[in-house]
């Protein structure tokens, strides 16, 4: 099972690295402008924060857990040539609702496997988690000299081809069903995690979080063409950072176990703030490439860090949909980032946009702070303080 997960992460970010951080790029070669680019990229955010929930909350209710998988590893393969054929801006928002409402289920509803089902078959999330980070480091910077010298138009080609071998791999996952008696019902699913205030101040600090992640994904190349440094290096800025994520995943677990989630969380709030600080003054290219690697530890300890808290927040039976809000809450970080970052990019250029982003991230580092101070585990037994130290 291990191997068969770790091999999914790697197709998935192999996809990933492949398009996502080029549509930017891929629209503007379509002649749109930065709040154009904005919409679209917002749009498809926007659908995310539907699909999502809905997603989780099938999946949970599902017998088989392949299902859901099965359908948006195949459907996306599909959808994504919908982006090459699309003759104009119309089009082009259908498209992008089209594919984030089957694509973007497909990570949180792999990390709600890993994260669920790796201690019955002796391995954490960071372990198989770092074969996407392997992926994403082959892929970016791979895909980035390739398409900046025929033309991103085909990055959709390559994404449909990790998705069809996704597809493939599924169906070699072993069979397996859940206890449905511990099972919650769609109907009281969203209730039961949306009750849990703790749950959703932490979710909210998240999405602050999450609009500088988009705001850096979604402009980076733009940052890069603005600016002035060369194209075909965008792809070593994404490279870069899943580089060191790749030792970093295998150690996440230690060093969570040693510090504590909460610990780490915060250590890579800063992290991300600090990068985005220094792209803010517009350095010198070497500086910026070298500044990638905070980008690689702050991503690594993050996501770690709270995917976990929020697998151990959600009641039984609600794993995947909690997992599901968690990225939907992203999906809403992710409209607010494209909108916001396009105008902001255009008018204001691509300095300021980073050192307010650094700005947000040091606000959200202190917010989990604040968070680590009031939480007190004693009064949730549920959470499993103990063999993760959430506490310290």
């Amino acid at each position: 099972m291990k191997v068969k997960i770790s091999l999914f992460y790697l197709f998935l970010f192999l996809a990933m690295g492949a398009c996502m951080p080029y549509m930017s790029l891929f629209f503007q070669e379509r002649g749109f402008d930065g709040r154009e680019i904005g919409q679209i990229l917002a749009v498809g955010s926007l659908t995310s924060i539907i699909a999502q929930p809905i997603f989780g909350m099938m999946n949970d209710m599902l017998k088989d857990y392949r299902t859901m998988l099965k359908i948006s590893s195949l459907l996306s393969a599909i959808i994504a040539f919908a982006f090459f054929f699309s003759p104009n801006f119309g089009f082009m928002i259908f498209t992008a609702v089209l594919f984030a409402f089957i694509n973007t289920p497909a990570s949180p509803l792999l990390d709600t496997l890993a994260v669920e089902r790796g201690p019955e078959f002796g391995f954490s999330y960071g372990e198989v988690r770092v074969w996407g980070a392997i992926g994403y480091a082959l892929s970016t910077v791979i895909a980035g000299y390739v398409f900046s010298k025929i033309s991103f138009q085909y990055i959709w080609m390559v994404f449909s081809g990790f998705s069809l071998l996704m597809f493939l791999l599924v169906f070699m996952f072993p069979k397996w069903e859940r206890d449905k008696s511990k099972a919650i019902t769609n109907k009281n699913a969203l209730r039961e995690i949306f009750k849990n205030g703790r749950f959703l101040f932490f979710i909210s600090i998240t999405m602050l979080l999450s609009i500088t992640v988009t705001m850096n994904f979604s402009y980076l190349p733009i940052y890069f063409q603005k600016l002035g440094y060369p194209e075909h290096l965008v792809g070593w800025n994404f490279s870069i950072a899943a580089a060191v994520e790749i030792p970093l995943f295998w150690l996440s677990v230690k060093f969570i176990r040693k510090f504590g989630l909460f610990p780490m969380l915060i250590f890579a709030t800063f992290a991300y703030a600090i990068k985005y600080i220094v792209m803010g003054f517009a350095l010198p290219l070497s500086v910026v490439l070298a500044v990638q690697a905070l980008d690689g530890v702050a991503f690594a300890f993050y996501f770690s860090a709270a995917v976990e808290i929020v697998n151990l927040m959600a009641p039984e039976g609600t794993k995947t949909t909690a997992q599901t809000v968690f990225a939907a809450a992203g999906g809403i970080a992710g409209i607010i980032a494209n909108l916001i970052g396009g105008i902001l990019i255009e008018s204001q250029g691509p300095a300021f946009l980073f050192l307010m982003m650094g700005g947000i991230g040091i606000f959200a580092a202190i917010l989990f702070m604040f968070f680590q101070k009031m939480y007190n585990p004693n009064r949730t037994r549920s959470y499993n303080v103990e063999s993760l130290k959430i506490d310290q």
